[in-house]
């Protein structure tokens, strides 16, 4: 007589765990998620023509529809080797990267070898969680080799910062201890997907945070076509109206409510829209509040990026904004935008000219985060200059000086924004290389933001180049990026 009910207790703890539903459709989630075991070799930013040395870290990942592994972009990232291994199976398959969302820290990998998938159950991508719902992560956290099963709840829901990206999108934060290793893996409830772990808050316990399903369906739908486009942006910065004189210098009515447009990038996908001092009262509809937020179906109030984040690049956007007093539509075309000092470098490998042993390199919030205190100056630029112009499409930063009787006396003034070679503003890296390809006379001079003049020889620091090039270890003397006409195509090892 005790049989049957060991068995009911066995059957209430496999549905506390994996759902009563996901047993009934057949495989175990232990089918599906998926271990990776990573090999890389991330490039130094610091010293962009080398890297930072080989590394080996572990991630998680679940199978979905289409027979393919999805995990975060930081999981993968420099990746020369990958494989990975089912939770319920000890095969390890060799496996590649499909697509890459640094901006979302997603990533989509393909195991060529069908036999991985064989009795594995792709799992659905869900809707949305509430606040309180309770939900289970699913991963390999450092510290064992099997799977790892940890319960918690949704505890907040707002626009915040990737790490990987720097990017706001959509975050949800869960109580659920999320650890290294858990990243990527699932976040389930009631065996769907709600979300992807993805990083976790130092010094608190149990303050973790994942990619939500919104934003996960956003990527998939974004490579359907087999390109990744990514998540769009206004090209534009805006400030709160909670102070009510700012209000009434704006001529809003007593029931309005809006952000105040600050800056307007050029070529962005509001220039010529948009107009520094305009206030945009809606987005698609949604009234904008003066603490820059809207409210969202099925989440509540989070920032209004959620309003043109939720749509994929070359779609469109309606707006109602004010302008001198004047309320009027307007439509913005989402086209692809990248801001004057973006989150992270453009290309797989770091971009940079040596000349002279003066090392030029664009200025991107991951190389200022990977500087750490070094480049005090150019994030204070940086914040207070971040605005696209038809002359200036990135911040130049002399990142570093190489030592050579060429250039003594000027090892101080690294670290410095670049205002003028040879009396131009360099539009962006490769007008750069072109200034210095042209350049003639006898001095090659550099003025920095501080106001401090670099003069070479300029014969002298092309005979040079050569030797710098050899003493450090440099294998050309720039990277422009894919298809640079004066660069090299580089290739990961």
């Amino acid at each position: 007589m005790r049989q049957p009910i060991v068995v009911s207790v066995l059957l209430v703890a496999a549905c506390g765990l994996w759902s009563c539903a996901a047993l009934a459709q057949g495989p175990s989630l232990s089918s599906s998620v998926v271990r990776l075991d990573i090999v890389s070799d991330p490039p130094d930013l610091l010293a962009p023509w080398q890297t930072e040395g080989v590394d080996v870290t572990g991630g998680s990942g679940v199978i979905i529809e289409g027979n393919r592994i999805l995990t975060n972009a930081h999981v993968v990232d420099s990746a020369v080797l990958i494989e990975v291994k089912r939770a319920d199976g000890s095969a390890r398959f060799p496996a590649k990267v499909a697509f890459i969302s640094h901006d979302a820290d997603l990533a989509l990998v393909d195991v060529d070898d069908r036999r991985f998938f064989d009795g594995a159950r792709p799992v659905p991508i869900g809707k949305m969680p509430k606040l309180q719902q309770a939900v289970k992560v699913y991963g390999f956290p450092v510290g064992g080799n099997t799977l790892s099963i940890t319960s918690g709840i949704v505890s907040r829901i707002e626009v915040d910062e990737y790490t990987q990206s720097y990017r706001r999108l959509l975050s949800v934060q869960i109580d659920a201890a999320i650890n290294p290793g858990n990243s990527g893996g699932p976040v389930m409830t009631d065996g769907e997907v709600v979300g992807i772990a993805m990083q976790t808050m130092e010094h608190a316990d149990n303050v973790g945070y994942m990619i939500p399903s919104p934003v996960v369906a956003h990527f998939l739908r974004d490579v359907k076509d087999g390109s990744y486009d990514g998540f769009p942006d206004l090209g534009v910065a805006l400030q709160d109206m909670e102070n009510p004189a700012q209000r009434r210098g704006a001529r809003m009515g007593k029931t309005q409510s809006g952000a105040l447009v600050l800056r307007v990038d050029y070529g962005g996908p509001a220039h010529g829209v948009l107009r520094p001092r305009d206030v945009i009262l809606e987005i698609d509809g949604h009234s904008i509040a003066n603490d820059l937020t809207v409210a969202w179906e099925g989440i509540g109030r989070v920032g209004l990026e959620v309003t043109y984040q939720s749509k994929q690049i070359g779609e469109t956007v309606d707006l109602v904004i004010l302008r001198n007093g004047k309320r009027m539509k307007k439509k913005i075309d989402l086209t692809p935008h990248t801001s004057l000092v973006p989150g992270r470098r453009l290309t797989e490998w770091p971009r940079y000219v040596q000349f002279g042993g003066l090392v030029f390199q664009p200025l991107s919030e991951q190389l200022i985060d990977d500087a750490e205190a070094g480049y005090s100056d150019a994030v204070s630029y940086a914040e207070t200059h971040n605005v696209v112009t038809k002359a200036r499409r990135e911040i130049i930063l002399l990142g570093q000086i190489l030592p050579h009787p060429v250039n003594r006396g000027y090892q101080k003034l690294s670290d410095e924004v670049v205002r003028l070679v040879n009396g131009i503003m360099p539009r962006d890296l490769k007008h750069l290389a072109a200034i210095i390809g042209a350049a003639k006379g006898p001095w090659f001079r550099v003025v920095v933001e501080s106001g401090d003049v670099i003069t070479l020889d300029l014969a002298a620091a092309r005979r040079a180049n050569r030797d710098i090039l050899f003493d450090y270890g440099i294998p050309e003397d720039r990277y422009l990026g894919p298809g640079g006409s004066d660069s090299q195509a580089r290739r990961r090892r």
